[in-house]
């Protein structure tokens, strides 16, 4: 396998290092594997990681319900 060097910020490295399944798994496995468990067949669309973000801000920003009090205003 032929190998180059590539250039990382050490707070990358020490990410990289916690995603290690085992101690002797190389950086280029992890990189993989990583990589790999992103592929999809579907991309997500503008309008759905516009609403995941809102969802984020609300989270952020502390404007979240008890789950009771939401399903009792929808009356579920």
């Amino acid at each position: 396998m032929e190998s180059i060097p590539i250039r990382i910020r050490k707070e990358t490295k020490e990410s990289l290092t916690k995603f290690r399944t085992h101690p002797r798994e190389t950086y280029d496995e992890v990189i993989t594997r990583l990589m790999e468990s992103q592929v999809d067949g579907q991309m997500v669309s503008e309008e759905t990681l516009l609403a995941i973000e809102e969802g984020l801000s609300d989270i952020r920003n502390k404007k979240t319900r008890e789950l009771n009090e939401f399903c009792d205003s929808h009356g579920i």
